[in-house]
């Protein structure tokens, strides 16, 4: 059987929290509902079986023949209607045990339960199980079961039957009840008879016997699917979170790394230019608005390299059909190399020949089908 952490919440909104584990001997304890959040950590906190007083539930028993036995739940808040004060139809039945045509049932408020399970919800608990608590303590055949916890008592009656009570009234109660049989776990309150004394347990040991046996729950019906739907729902939001992060990747990782890209080409870029512009120009002390500042300075500039463009430029015009494409000079040889292209090889062979009063350039060609694209090589005269 799977491990539970059983969780008992006091009768009054301030009272003692009780809680353990399924199969340990330890009970512990919290100050008050307030502090059950801090349960919300615990390895079991998605396996709770919550123990509600018996007090806050209705215990009956209820004779049921032909279709009523078969659809027994729609019959037991009109069977129960001349014996309980409020509105039944508020009630949500469960059936503990069946004996032919008897049937005995336990109720709560539908408001109340609900109430409960959205405590544990918001506390990071989620409830597999809710039981009555003290019906699961042990059964005295034929009469009562009575467990001290604190300042009230715990009751167990045969037929099936729970309560919590303060000592005072014990005996006007098990008097009513026509109880034969008494069992007592600690010490007996005065007035009532004790036909068997047992040692004191605690109440949330008693139970676990009774509670291996059980096979009942109040989730069923409009509450089946709150046992694991809190779970279910923090397993959705999960996985919708972790959907909705991986479709923002897909959209935002690629933007954003071309964006990335680009900002460090262009860092890049801009550290050649102000490399660029410091060789040829040490004076220049401008960091900014490079571009600018490099085409004014090489307009001043009338000497190497500079001049050469300047002389390239101007055969240029004087050859519409022919572009530069790319320019290569070697500092040291002081060799340049230019890469043109032209919709006619006559053209690139004519702008040669306009270069050849200033340079004294080679040419080789690259393509030989139009556009044609060649190699000039050559230093300044």
């Amino acid at each position: 059987m799977k491990q539970v952490l059983f969780v008992r919440p006091g009768r009054e909104g301030d009272a003692r929290v009780w809680w353990r584990e399924s199969g340990s001997l330890q009970v512990g304890e919290l100050a008050g509902w307030d502090d059950i959040a801090t349960l919300g950590d615990h390895a079991l906190a998605d396996r709770v079986c919550l123990l509600l007083p018996a007090s806050e539930m209705i215990f009956r028993r209820f004779t049921l023949t032909g279709k009523r036995l078969r659809g027994q739940a729609a019959s037991f808040s009109w069977l129960a209607e001349e014996t309980v004060i409020g509105d039944v139809d508020e009630l949500h039945w469960t059936v503990l045990q069946k004996r032919g045509g008897d049937v005995d049932a336990v109720a709560i408020a539908r408001t109340r339960l609900a109430d409960w399970l959205t405590r544990c919800a918001d506390a990071g608990l989620t409830v597999v199980q809710v039981l009555p608590d003290a019906y699961l303590l042990p059964e005295t055949a034929g009469g009562c079961t009575l467990a001290s916890a604190e300042s009230e008592y715990w009751l167990r009656m045969s037929p099936p039957g729970a309560c919590q009570s303060d000592a005072q009234w014990l005996p006007l109660l098990l008097q009513k009840g026509a109880i034969n049989g008494v069992t007592c776990y600690g010490d007996a309150p005065a007035g009532v008879a004790v036909g068997i004394q047992e040692a004191w347990q605690h109440p949330l040991l008693l139970i676990q016997a009774q509670w291996e046996a059980c096979r009942i729950s109040l989730l069923h019906g409009e509450f089946a699917l709150r046992a694991g739907s809190e779970q279910s729902r923090r397993r959705y939001r999960r996985w919708l979170l972790a959907a909705a992060a991986l479709v923002c990747c897909l959209f935002l990782l690629p933007p954003a790394l071309r964006g990335w890209l680009l900002v460090q080409q262009e860092n890049r870029l801009q550290d050649e230019m102000m490399q660029l512009t410091q060789h040829h120009f040490p004076s220049l002390r401008q960091a900014s608005n490079l571009k600018y500042h490099f085409g004014q300075s090489v307009k001043k500039e009338k000497k190497g390299l500079f001049l050469q463009l300047e002389v390239l430029n101007a055969l240029r015009q004087r050859v519409p059909g022919v572009q530069v494409n790319r320019i290569e000079y070697d500092d040291r040889s002081q060799r340049i190399t230019l890469l043109v292209a032209s919709s006619q090889q006559r053209a690139l062979e004519q702008f040669v020949g306009q270069a050849e009063a200033q340079f004294t350039f080679a040419l080789q060609p690259v393509s030989t089908v139009a556009p044609y694209t060649a190699m000039m090589t050559g230093t300044w005269k």
